[in-house]
């Protein structure tokens, strides 16, 4: 559950995510800073592209309204984002309905390894409808870089297959992408 904190008012703040469904755009902006380690100048140059991108195209109160559905955010991903950025994007869930917990958080943690220049971009449904940014991922607990400042999924509330009253977290590994910027060697270039 959030936790907000108490004010003179009684009512708390609304936080990003609060009114908009911009979501995927942060966990687009998050995932990527953590790759990059991007400043922050880069970080608003990137958001305000996406921006851009979105109004151009006359999707900006489509977003701000409704969020991204997956199959927009891959095209975001390689038409905003591009391989200047992030150079690869991996979804190896896609296509797989409903694989075991176990198989498809090994593959994150795989992944991940504490190998800097990669993140994850996760989509939730069930307790929270979002998507999010995996900063790291521990045999019990999925800890998040996230825009609603959720910091943690315990693997004890996570499941695959459909939320329930204990598994409330429902991760939708069809719609997980694996970003990495991998750095070419200096005899590559």
């Amino acid at each position: 559950m959030r936790r907000y904190y108490q004010t003179s008012s009684g009512m708390p703040p609304y936080q990003q995510g609060g009114l908009d469904s911009l979501c995927g755009l942060y966990s687009i902006i998050n995932a990527e800073r953590i790759v990059n380690h991007s400043s922050d100048e880069e970080t608003q140059q990137l958001f305000d592209g996406l921006i851009h991108y979105l109004s151009r195209r006359g999707l900006l109160t489509k977003f701000l309204i409704g969020g991204i559905i997956h199959t927009e955010m891959l095209v975001i991903l390689k038409k905003v984002v591009g391989r200047k950025r992030i150079s690869n994007v991996e979804i190896p869930w896609r296509g797989v309905p409903n694989p075991d917990l176990t198989a498809f958080w090994k593959s994150m943690q795989t992944f991940l390894n504490g190998t800097p220049g990669r993140s994850i971009i996760l989509g939730l449904q069930g307790y929270h409808d979002h998507w999010t940014v995996i900063e790291s991922i521990t045999s019990r607990s999925i800890l998040l870089y996230d825009s609603a400042l959720i910091k943690r999924l315990p693997r004890s509330r996570c499941t695959t297959v459909y939320a329930t009253g204990k598994r409330w977290h429902l991760l939708l590994p069809a719609q997980t992408y694996f970003l990495s910027n991998e750095r070419l060697n200096a005899g590559d270039t």
